[in-house]
């Protein structure tokens, strides 16, 4: 087992190249894709998520001229993908009720 740790999207002295380069250099290495964010589910990090997916649908398969992409085609790129697990981290949900009681055991 290999384990490599890339630098996060969205660096301050860096571009969206940058970002484009590192992760896809990761998802071609790897057979499994750990997508590590902090904090709740906001718009910045759909925003992140919908750069990895953008990118993903980049990828193909070279054909020759003329020819068309099949099904059996789709299905043998799909096998070359990582799985892919998103990683929350420092987040905290509260548990309640409708009427605001709390749902976990004190």
């Amino acid at each position: 087992m290999i384990v490599v740790d890339t630098e996060g999207l969205g660096a301050y002295d860096e571009d969206e190249n940058h970002d484009s380069k590192i992760f896809l250099l990761a998802l071609l290495l790897s057979s499994l894709l750990i997508y590590n964010s902090v904090g709740t589910i906001d718009e910045n990090a759909l925003n992140s998520l919908s750069l990895v997916i953008n990118l993903a649908k980049k990828i193909q398969l070279k054909k020759s001229p003329g020819q068309e992409e099949t099904q059996d085609d789709i299905d043998q790129l799909a096998t070359m993908f990582p799985q892919f697990l998103w990683v929350l981290r420092d987040f905290a949900l509260k548990l309640v009720d409708l009427d605001g009681t709390p749902l976990t055991p004190k």
